[in-house]
């Protein structure tokens, strides 16, 4: 539930990855070169989007001397650069409201939090929530007036789950993993694991028992199979 009222401060969203771009270069120091005096000069790129590079020296003495124009020339390997990446984050199906579209929001990461997730995964994101022209200059610009869209600048990614192998039981204690394990146990054993199982999918909806355990076995898989003679056989889907 983000509104206006968030605009600027730190909040927290949860929800999948849709979307995500590669990671580029954004220049957040800008080091210029003076052809006259040879001084070197630093700009603070402020904007993160654009910014307008200097042509003239500051120095009083390169504005005696020179009366030409510009004499201020940008160094790439001088300039300091951090690793940015835009990520588009999408809200879980619970938490679409009724008869509406998954919503999403852009995300920026920048530094060390780019690479952190894939599309697919659900991370949770503390960020500040901050506006966005939808262009610097031109036509783009002049169309959208003073409306503006929205993004988050993340500060924090907690990727909530992975893959199966990474999300596992690490959080739970001795005594939840000894219940888990007898719980795992007592439906193996019970009259119908099958159905048991086939039950939790989509509870809300009623009925429909077959596609409940046909859903079921797909999600299951069959088991891989390995020859002694080294040949591999994937496992096949346990439907008929």
């Amino acid at each position: 539930q983000i509104r206006s009222r968030a605009m600027g401060h730190l909040v927290t969203l949860r929800g999948m990855i849709v979307r995500s771009s590669d990671v580029k270069p954004a220049c957040t120091v800008a080091t210029y070169t003076c052809d006259a005096c040879g001084c070197e000069i630093y700009q603070v790129v402020q904007t993160k989007r654009e910014f307008m590079p200097q042509r003239l020296c500051p120095s009083e003495e390169c504005r005696r001397v020179t009366k030409s124009g510009d004499t201020l020339h940008l160094q790439t390997r001088g300039s300091k650069f951090v690793k940015f990446q835009e990520i588009k984050l999408q809200e879980l199906p619970n938490q679409v409201p009724m008869g509406h579209i998954p919503r999403s929001m852009s995300v920026h990461c920048r530094g060390e939090l780019t690479r952190l997730a894939t599309p697919g995964d659900v991370v949770t994101i503390d960020g500040v929530f901050l506006p966005q022209r939808v262009a610097e200059s031109g036509f783009r610009a002049m169309k959208a007036g003073l409306v503006a869209t929205t993004f988050l600048e993340a500060q924090n990614i907690l990727v909530m789950k992975k893959s199966y192998d990474d999300s596992g039981n690490s959080h739970l204690s001795e005594e939840g993993q000894a219940k888990l394990d007898e719980r795992i146990m007592e439906i193996a054993h019970g009259d119908d694991p099958v159905g048991a199982l086939s039950s939790a999918i989509a509870p809300e909806i009623f009925g429909h028992e077959d596609i409940k355990r046909a859903l079921l076995l797909q999600l299951v898989g069959g088991c891989t199979r390995k020859l002694p003679d080294g040949m591999r056989i994937r496992g096949d889907i346990n439907i008929c």
